[in-house]
């Protein structure tokens, strides 16, 4: 095993020790937090095959932010969410418009344009057993995208803009991480995070992290869809593969 690995093993551990022996509450919340997501095939729009172009971290190119606590004590709850990233790029060159090429998609909010906002509903399944890939309840959720279709690079020319209403049903969640998936720690309240450190774990509150278990999709009527999965850090051997790839998509780009 790596270092690498071992080290980030070690931090999960510390993280998760405090509450590993705690049992439900009185009151169960989910924390507020970010999901960092990343496109498998499958994701399609206007007939065109997508895959993912990383944001970061790991090789997350979707972030969706859910801005509140939820309380799950006694049934289902919702929270307000917003995709705060999308970067998507054709699979192979397709034309939408403006000739045939490699196209991206972005949010429009990254140009000052409408926030892409919806909501989550959270329902409550299984006690939280500590354990990654077994899940504690099930998840739905719908929003409504704003986003740019862009020509050769990911601030290319736009081709179009649009906005569709993407929803799932019946999704899975985990109060756990997946091993090597993207871990952002931050204290409770930091939306920003989706590991928190000092959650409330005792008879009366007891707060739970939220990780979605993929793969699972968003779709629309017209047949666009979006299929995700929890963003993972890719071994160093990947990473300088995504790099190389990245550099000669920019290469292109300035040659054009």
């Amino acid at each position: 095993m790596k270092f690498s690995q071992c080290f980030r093993g070690a931090v999960l551990s510390a993280l998760l020790l405090a509450g590993s022996q705690l049992s439900f509450g009185a009151n169960l919340f989910v924390i507020g937090g970010s999901d960092f997501l990343a496109t498998l095939p499958g994701t399609t729009f206007g007939g065109a095959a997508f895959q993912g172009v990383p944001v970061g971290p790991g090789n997350t190119d979707t972030i969706v932010r859910r801005n509140s606590d939820v309380n799950i004590t006694s049934g289902p709850g919702t929270t307000p969410v917003e995709m705060i990233a999308l970067q998507l790029m054709s699979v192979a060159p397709v034309d939408f418009g403006l000739g045939v090429d490699f196209y991206f998609i972005t949010l429009q909010s990254v140009r000052g344009g409408p926030a892409s906002t919806g909501s989550m509903t959270i329902t409550p399944g299984a006690p939280d057993d500590h354990l990654p890939g077994t899940p504690e309840g099930t998840f739905s959720s719908f929003f409504d995208v704003f986003f740019d279709v862009r020509k050769g690079a990911l601030n290319g020319p736009i081709a179009l803009s649009e906005d569709l209403v993407l929803s799932n049903q019946g999704a899975f969640w985990d109060a756990t991480p997946a091993p090597l998936e993207v871990i952002v720690p931050g204290l409770a309240g930091d939306l920003n995070a989706n590991l928190h450190t000092n959650k409330i774990q005792n008879t009366d509150t007891y707060q739970m992290d939220f990780f979605p278990i993929g793969p699972f999709s968003e779709t629309h009527p017209s047949g666009a869809v979006h299929t995700v999965t929890g963003a993972t850090i890719p071994e160093p051997e990947t990473l300088l593969l995504i790099g190389a790839a990245l550099l000669l998509l920019s290469r292109l780009s300035r040659r054009k």
